[in-house]
């Protein structure tokens, strides 16, 4: 079995750097391009997320891929090859904090979330999940040594803290993390419980206060705080009741987020090695590793949306687990005999088979077939753009994710209104907040009267459906039929060109 293990390993690694290599072939892609280029406006233009751009995602997220934006210089190979430098970095990070376990496991455990991460395809690459988890996987490195320091605590929270301001509750790791700490405390040092509370919890609150201080005083001296509170307090509520499927959940919430957290995502069969690994190796560390995958594993409930991506941290802690299937460590308190290890790591094969596979893009590329996503449809806006964009041009993508933003992206076209998306537009009509946001929406475009409009009807959009939504905008509707006339009718998309004739 251990050479049937080796060289399953080795295949598997095999199919890691070939899938690596044609990832760079991958366009930007869903939430990429809309992050990239309202990045790449703050840049250009020296625009300040809330107060000249309306989004509801984290300051984090804003700072990542500006950062990752200038490294690239908004290329798409650029960005593949960052992409694959903070994977390969990540699964680094994943070997070391792991193999105390055991080489093999720890590196099994690096190349199968390598494999499970490249598998989602473009949509899922440069994910803000994943972007966090690197600072997690190094909290997870420093929590595995023996005792943790003064210093290591300090550091433990700093990084939850970069992790929490890209999302909040991505710091949910840190609770099991200073719990174990704290026992340890008690145990090692005969600490008090309060005494041991406080050793361990007030140097990772400073941590972790740092960066989340840090970004309120970016805020606030670029005079973007009161306009982020405002979206927070206002529009979150809103757009948390948007689940996975694009609809507003109605009825009750709590047997939705209930049935959807025990559904994990799809992930449940993990479950099986992962729990053999934790009966192999029943130590503290392993202990440690399980509490941060049920984290993780409710991390999606937070948001109430549980899409693909919102999984990626739990995918990485169950594979860590799972990965402890095929040995026992020295430091179990338990010893069995080789005849249960080798019927842990038959089932963990089991699993491998069952959930591994290349990703769809990676198979449509070795059999010579086009990448289908809405890059097909970025390109011929951009194709567009680039022929008729003059200088001093504004253009307003009527879209989400559908392809306009990485047009313009691609194009360097500069955005006519503070209003990067319009789907927030369509749900929660009845609500003053949503109407007043489409009546400042209005009041930009009529200011503005950019020279171009387009906009995306395909659903792949995507559009919000159930009750109070609608996709009817009567106003926009009156507004394009009076200063605009269509340039091009395609089935999924409508660009209209500002009609300034006398």
């Amino acid at each position: 079995m251990r050479r049937i293990l080796n060289v399953l390993i080795a295949l598997l690694a095999a199919l890691l750097v070939v899938q690596a290599g044609y990832s760079t072939q991958w366009p930007i892609a869903h939430d990429e391009a809309p992050l990239f280029y309202e990045a790449f406006m703050m840049r250009a233009e020296d625009l300040v997320p809330y107060r000249d751009l309306f989004d509801f995602q984290m300051p984090g997220s804003f700072i990542a891929y500006t950062a990752l934006g200038l490294l690239s210089g908004f290329d798409s190979f650029r960005i593949r090859i960052l992409d694959l430098v903070i994977l390969t970095a990540l699964l680094i990070i994943t070997f070391f904090a792991t193999q105390r376990f055991g080489k093999t496991p720890a590196l099994a455990a690096a190349i199968l979330f390598g494999l499970k991460y490249l598998q989602g395809g473009p949509s899922m690459s440069l994910q803000r999940e994943y972007l966090l988890l690197v600072f997690i996987a190094l909290a997870l490195w420093i929590s595995m040594q023996e005792t943790l320091t003064l210093k290591h605590r300090i550091t433990l929270g700093l990084l939850f803290g970069l992790a929490a301001v890209i999302k909040p509750h991505a710091a949910i790791g840190l609770i099991p993390i200073l719990l174990f700490d704290i026992a340890d405390l008690t145990q090692r040092l005969k600490l008090t419980l309060q005494k041991a509370a406080a050793t361990s919890i007030l140097p990772a609150v400073a941590g972790f206060a740092i960066p989340i201080l840090a970004v309120v005083v970016w805020l606030a001296l670029t005079n973007a705080l009161i306009p982020f509170i405002n979206i927070a307090i206002n529009y979150w509520p809103l757009y948390s009741q948007v689940n996975g499927e694009m609809a507003i959940t109605t009825g009750s919430r709590l047997p939705f987020l209930l049935t959807q957290t025990l559904h994990l995502g799809g992930h449940a069969l993990w479950l099986i090695p992962a729990l053999l690994g934790v009966y192999l190796n029943q130590n503290k560390k392993t202990y440690l590793l399980a509490s941060l995958a049920l984290c993780y594993a409710i991390y999606p409930a937070f948001s109430g949306q549980f899409f693909a991506y919102h999984y990626i941290p739990f995918i990485y802690f169950i594979i860590l687990l799972s990965s402890l299937a095929i040995t026992q460590s020295p430091l179990s308190t338990s010893h069995l005999p080789p005849s249960t290890i080798l019927l842990s790591s038959f089932f963990f094969l089991l699993t491998i088979f069952a959930l591994i596979r290349p990703s769809t893009t990676f198979l449509r590329q070795i059999n010579n077939q086009p990448i289908t996503t809405s890059t097909d449809r970025a390109r011929e806006i951009s194709r567009f753009l680039e022929k008729n964009l003059q200088d001093g041009d504004t253009v307003q993508p009527l879209d989400w994710t559908g392809g306009t933003l990485l047009a313009m992206l691609e194009t360097r076209a500069c955005l006519a209104t503070p209003y990067v998306f319009d789907f927030y537009f369509y749900h929660h009509v009845s609500n003053p907040y949503i109407q007043n946001l489409r009546t400042d929406f209005m009041t930009s475009l009529q200011a503005e009267n950019p020279r171009f409009i387009i906009e995306v009807t395909a659903i792949d959009k995507p559009w919000i459906t159930g009750p109070d939504t609608s996709r009817e905008f009567p106003e926009l509707r009156a507004f394009l039929n009076e200063n605009y006339s269509v340039t091009i009718q395609k089935d999924d998309y409508t660009i209209y060109e500002f009609d300034d004739r006398p």
